[in-house]
């Protein structure tokens, strides 16, 4: 019987354009423009000018320090800052008049940088200017120390050596981690979230929830079946999501395709995946089927489910500034917050079984919890049928 009442609701749900496009196309459209977004927005390029602002009396010496990466591209002006601020550049140096002359006499100079902070082109030209004249002022102090006849090993007792420990892609890597737990995780509640407004409160907005229960299915059958309907699409739209994503990481975008690399342990990626997506997929369908209980309309329903959307992106938030290495058992046992490290781990490369398990045994537990209260709301009349 349930099986029965399982392919009925899936062959209606499937057969309505609008669930088609809602729970499978937009999730897939969404995955393929953010990663595309992504790919050509956040990444630093290679061959990106910085157009940098410098006042007419500043010495040739130091413009040529400036100039000495071809990216950069430096405009004279009488007045530097307002060419920032007009949007010609992205930084305005000020250096002082006769800057070389005063080195040479001993006296010291200044060098004023002005950037935007809110503006990533201006604080990454603002980083280049100072690594520049930086270089250089380590170059002007070595050579006066040659002159005294001094070891400049007397100045610098040590040195400050960093290495970042996931290696050169460690940007790229962090976009794609990010991304992808945002286009998994909304793609199940995209595909899951219609099926849920039209399978309960469609259904009392309609009338037919009464013919429904005067079959002789039981309201367990029924119930179950509804709950696997939603459930299942929103398996379809996660596992389109995840094709979609990979897809377009290794063929669309050109920052970001060395930065995912599944090949070596794929398996075991499909099966994490898999078990992620399946019990995300289980345990919003019971959130969603409550809250759709609790509506009379459509309409209803979808102001109650809104706000689940919000409650959803907390962990992402949270998780957002949090290495793999952070990671602990506990977070394996939050639900929807379980999702999101399990993903956050398969990007980084972290293959672990007893994590998976963690993941599997908690969904299993809360969605049990979930389920019941739904059953329970479904047996009465006041929920089932609502306002009729």
């Amino acid at each position: 019987m349930i099986l029965h009442i399982f392919l009925k609701e899936m062959k209606d749900s499937l057969r309505d354009r609008k669930t088609i496009l809602l729970s499978v196309l937009l999730p897939i459209l969404f995955n393929v423009g953010i990663l595309l977004f992504a790919d050509s927005y956040f990444m630093p390029k290679g061959d990106e000018k910085m157009q940098i602002a410098v006042n007419n009396t500043a010495d040739k010496e130091v413009v040529s320090w400036i100039e000495q990466d071809k990216r950069a591209s430096v405009i004279k002006a009488s007045d530097p800052v307002a060419k920032v601020n007009e949007g010609s550049a992205s930084v305005a140096v000020v250096i002082d008049q006769d800057f070389i002359k005063k080195v040479e006499n001993m006296k010291t100079p200044a060098v004023t940088i002005h950037s935007d902070s809110a503006s990533v082109d201006s604080s990454s030209a603002s980083e280049y200017v100072t690594r520049v004249l930086s270089g250089a002022r380590e170059q002007i102090v070595a050579a006066r120390l040659q002159e005294m006849n001094l070891n400049n090993s007397a100045f610098n007792p040590f040195t400050v050596r960093e290495k970042s420990l996931t290696g050169d892609e460690d940007m790229s890597l962090y976009i794609v981690s990010i991304f992808a737990q945002l286009v998994i995780v909304l793609g199940v509640l995209m595909g899951a979230m219609p099926s849920a407004n039209d399978l309960f409160a469609g259904e009392k907005e309609r009338k037919t929830m009464e013919a429904l229960l005067m079959t002789p299915a039981r309201r367990l059958d029924i119930i179950i079946g509804k709950w696997l309907t939603i459930a299942a699409i929103g398996v379809i739209s996660g596992a389109f999501s995840v094709i979609t994503f990979i897809v377009t990481v290794q063929y669309f975008t050109k920052n970001l395709v060395d930065a995912l690399n599944i090949t070596d342990h794929i398996g075991f990626f499909a099966l994490s995946m898999l078990v992620g997506i399946i019990g995300f997929a289980l345990l919003s369908s019971c959130l969603f089927a409550i809250l759709s209980l609790m509506a009379n309309t459509m309409k209803e329903a979808q102001n109650y489910i809104s706000p689940l959307y919000t409650l959803a992106m907390i962990p992402y938030f949270l998780l957002i500034g949090t290495s793999v290495n952070e990671l602990t058992p506990k977070h394996f046992l939050i639900p929807i917050f379980n999702v999101y490290v399990l993903i956050k781990q398969l990007v980084y490369g972290v293959y672990d079984t007893t994590s998976l398990l963690l993941v599997a045994g908690s969904s299993a537990v809360f969605i049990g919890i979930f389920f019941y209260i739904a059953y329970l709301m479904f047996t009465k009349s006041r929920w089932v049928l609502g306002k009729s």
